[in-house]
This record gives structure tokens, sequence and C-alpha cells, in this order.
């Protein structure tokens, strides 16, 4: 069963030049400056990024943490993260090509954490149900999941028409699937505002909103 629909050949191809398109570091500061404001970190805690690309959010978010262990499908992805550690010399990132769907346990991220986020990622994923129960699996109880993504859009949002994605999330519907994944104190926001020209030739202004939950702790 397809989980996803991410095309690891357009992210490899892409990840050397990922970081030169301006509005893509603008909006990963905004969810970055976000997460730092909703989210009450801990300097003690272990976490997990799941489609961390080349670490746009991650650098940012490892000063909050003790650790975070960086997992995305596409390995240009992630060899331009290792080359960003590289030159920073920052030990805080583990950075792993990785498909917490559908990869044998051996091959995935090891143990529990304290916290799970994703930025723009959701959308690529066909299961969404499926990742938010895997993610609260790998959490701790009472852990947190923090995710940037977009709203419900008018399906123009993305540049090539064939590209298969959700066109955003309802927050309802989202609310509803975390609950089901077990899930509770959820909240929304919104992190951050995209304004573009989208493939209709249109100017139209786009929303991401930051969904913040906890893993239920067993009674």
């Amino acid at each position: 069963m397809n989980t996803h629909w991410n095309n690891t050949n357009r992210f490899d191809s892409e990840s050397e030049t990922w970081d030169k398109n301006p509005g893509r570091v603008k909006l990963a500061g905004q969810i970055a400056q976000s997460l730092k404001e909703m989210v009450p970190f801990q300097k003690k805690w272990n976490a997990l990024e799941i489609g961390c690309g080349t670490g746009l959010i991650t650098c940012p978010i490892a000063e909050k943490v003790s650790s975070i262990t960086a997992i995305d499908t596409s390995e240009g992805m992630i060899e331009t993260l290792k080359a960003k550690m590289r030159a920073r010399q920052t030990c805080a990132i583990e950075a792993l090509v990785c498909d917490i769907l559908t990869e044998p346990d051996n091959e995935k991220p090891r143990g529990k954490f304290d916290f799970i986020f994703s930025s723009m990622t959701l959308h690529h994923i066909s299961d969404t149900s499926g990742l938010l129960k895997k993610i609260n699996a790998y959490l701790h109880p009472g852990g947190y999941l923090a995710i940037a993504d977009l709203d419900e859009e008018d399906g123009y949002f993305h540049e090539n028409p064939d590209e298969k994605v959700h066109k955003g999330f309802p927050r309802d519907a989202l609310l509803a699937q975390l609950k089901d994944a077990g899930f509770g104190d959820i909240t929304f926001s919104t992190a951050a505002t995209i304004t573009k020209i989208n493939r209709e030739e249109r100017k139209m202004t786009y929303t991401i909103f930051l969904a913040l939950a906890r893993k239920r702790k067993q009674k």
C-alpha cells in the first residue's frame, strides 16, 4: 500500500539549491519561531523530526532540546543537512534516511521521544492517520507533537498539477484524526502565511497552521 506520495528523485535533485529560495527560508523561520513560542521546550528533551529536509527548522530547534533525530526519505536532503552539521560542528542532530511508515523496525529510529515535529510534510503523506498513530507510538506518555502544514487550500498552491498531495487540511478533520490516534490537549494556531502567484496566475494568500498535541497518558 502506498503510504506517501513523496517523489524522492525530485527532492534529491533540488537539495543543493533548496535553501536558495528566499520564500522557503522565510517560511521555515516563521514556523521555527512559532514552535519556539508555542511549545514548552525542555533542554533535556530528545526530539524526532519527520521530513527534516535540509534542516531549515532542525537547526534552530536543536538549540532548545538535548538531541534531535532528523529523518527524511530523500538522501540528497539528508546529505545537505549533514554538510551543515559538519560546517557548524553540530553533534546534537542525528540525520537519517528513513521512511518511518514502511521500513523495517531495525532501520527506524530507536527508543521513545519527548517531542516529535514535522513541517510541510504531512500533505505529502497519503496515509495521514497511519502516520499519526505511528508518531503516537514513538512518544513517551505526555509527549508533545507539533505539525505545521497547509490549511485547506484551493488546489493551486503547488506548481505541478500532477503532483500528488493533499490540498491542505481542514482543521476539524485533522483534529478528529489526532484524537483517534491517541492525542489530547490539541490546539491550532496560525504559524505563517504565504502570499504567492499560484499556477492559475492569481495572487493568493495561503495559511500555515501549527497543531500542537500531547500523547494521552495511560490511566
